[in-house]
């Protein structure tokens, strides 16, 4: 019994020293806080020289969305490009009770939802302009973040 305290607090030690006292990663945890959450902010925030992407997505249970959101969104050349040039919208629908919006964010995605994903696409990725414009939509999944882009740059 004694050795198997022994052990299990030695394992502990290493474990919290290994977190503590290990060099930070090159890698960051993607920030949504870059992620708008309503359409007249995004529009407002956009003004005439970006385009807004709005991303229907249901971030908890849609395999499709989680692979766009690691191969593309999280990617740092699509988000040294985005910061520049876009203004980014999330539009989700999560079904896991934890991650539930709150009832006036989901009644805002329904609506959006309706008017510009009546088939209820997921992943779906639209580009709109300044003034809330639809001015083109971005095909996934496309194989790298380079033709994302260059689909993008067709619509500036």
């Amino acid at each position: 019994m004694k050795i198997a305290l022994g052990t299990c607090a030695f394992l502990g030690a290493i474990l919290f020293y290994s977190f503590v006292f290990s060099p930070p990663s090159n890698h960051s945890i993607p920030s949504e806080s870059h992620w708008e959450v309503d359409f007249n902010a995004a529009k407002s925030k956009a003004g005439e020289d970006k385009l807004i992407l709005m991303s229907f997505r249901g971030s908890d249970w849609c395999a499709a969305c989680k692979r766009l959101e690691k191969s593309f969104f999280e990617d740092p050349e699509f988000q040294s490009f985005a910061a520049q040039n876009l203004v980014l919208l999330k539009v989700d629908f999560p079904m896991k009770k934890g991650n539930q919006l709150s009832k006036e964010q989901t009644a805002h995605n329904e609506a959006l939802a309706e008017k510009y994903n009546p088939e209820g696409k997921f992943p779906r990725v639209l580009l709109f302009n300044g003034l809330g414009e639809q001015v083109g939509e971005l095909k996934t999944p496309l194989s790298s973040t380079e033709e994302y882009l260059t689909a993008i740059k067709k619509h500036q």
